[in-house]
């Protein structure tokens, strides 16, 4: 019985243990931590009052901080039908991609949702809809068509599923979202105004296309969900909260960062202000072409988008090759 309960701890040691390394080494809990964990020392005296002399406080944990600009290409893949429902067989299509652009210098942080629609050249496979790309060759090809598209270079990337988003939402203890206008889904209606969303609530709100404007409302929801969690993240998540939001993303995602560089971004995210998040989807106009829905991407602003985001090198992504047809 206590050979069973010590394995039922060991997890449970390791998890805190990981916590307060991850909280002591980004500073998330404040100088009350560091002061528990290293006190201030007071030096001895010979007498009442003689030569008590306080000495300085500890220094500041160091931790290396982001200085280069980075592109991070985030895919969420639509494996299930329902959250709680089994997965579909593979291959997948990417539901959602997005560009992150990441700017220490200028303290700016870019989103860039390419819509699922979008008409592009995938290497070896012509030319179709973005998302087919990773159906084909799963991220390497993804990243192929991103860069092509937009002749920018991929640094790093993530790919995760909807079931993801959800969980990390209900370690948060839940999001609120400021809707701007009614949505009726499958199995919810939304009216507008703020309102606090679960998982389940949150899954729905940014995974449904059930009304006219299709993926180009949803992508609007989804950029809506980014921030509030952002903000979440930056404003009410404690060191625990994110060591078992990054160990639920390391279980059931694909991500090229490591600890070490997860830190850099959760160190930048915890001092962005919100003025410096800017959102916006790839501009562009629906059109039919040989009977199939395509997005078609606005050339003018494809130029303007490789002058912001700089032009194309080798893909440097960890473990992934660059793709040539």
């Amino acid at each position: 019985m206590k050979k069973r309960k010590l394995l039922y701890a060991v997890p449970a040691v390791l998890l805190v243990a990981a916590a307060l390394g991850f909280i002591y080494a980004t500073g998330w809990a404040g100088e009350g931590l560091q002061s528990f964990i290293a006190p201030p020392t007071v030096a001895k005296s010979t007498g009442i009052g003689a030569g008590l002399e306080e000495q300085p406080p500890p220094a500041e944990p160091q931790v290396a901080r982001l200085t280069d600009p980075l592109n991070i290409l985030v895919v969420g893949i639509d494996k299930a039908s329902s959250i709680n429902g089994p997965p579909r067989p593979g291959p997948w299509r990417a539901d959602v991609i997005i560009l992150v652009r990441v700017d220490p210098d200028s303290r700016q942080v870019s989103l860039l949702s390419i819509p699922r629609d979008t008409r592009a050249h995938i290497p070896g496979h012509g030319t179709e809809k973005i998302a087919h790309a990773h159906a084909y060759g799963a991220m390497p090809l993804t990243i192929a068509a991103v860069e092509e598209l937009l002749q920018v270079q991929v640094d790093h990337y993530m790919s995760l599923d909807y079931v993801t988003f959800a969980r990390m939402v209900d370690i948060l203890g839940g999001i609120e979202i400021d809707v701007p206008r009614e949505a009726v889904t499958n199995h919810m209606h939304f009216k507008p105004g703020k309102q606090m969303m679960d998982g389940r609530t949150a899954y729905e709100y940014i995974h449904s296309r059930d009304e006219p404007q299709g993926d180009i409302a949803r992508i609007e929801r989804q950029q809506l969900f980014l921030r509030a969690l952002l903000e979440t993240v930056r404003d009410k998540a404690g060191g625990l909260d994110l060591v078992r939001m990054y160990l639920e993303f390391r279980k059931s995602s694909e991500i090229s960062l490591s600890l070490a560089d997860t830190l850099k971004l959760v160190l930048f995210a915890r001092e962005l202000s919100m003025d410096n998040l800017s959102m916006q989807t790839l501009p562009g106009k629906p059109e039919y072409i040989h009977g199939i829905s395509y997005w078609i991407a606005d050339q003018q602003s494809l130029r303007t988008l490789h002058r912001q985001l700089s032009p194309v090198q080798l893909s440097s992504v960890p473990g992934v090759e660059r793709l040539k047809d």
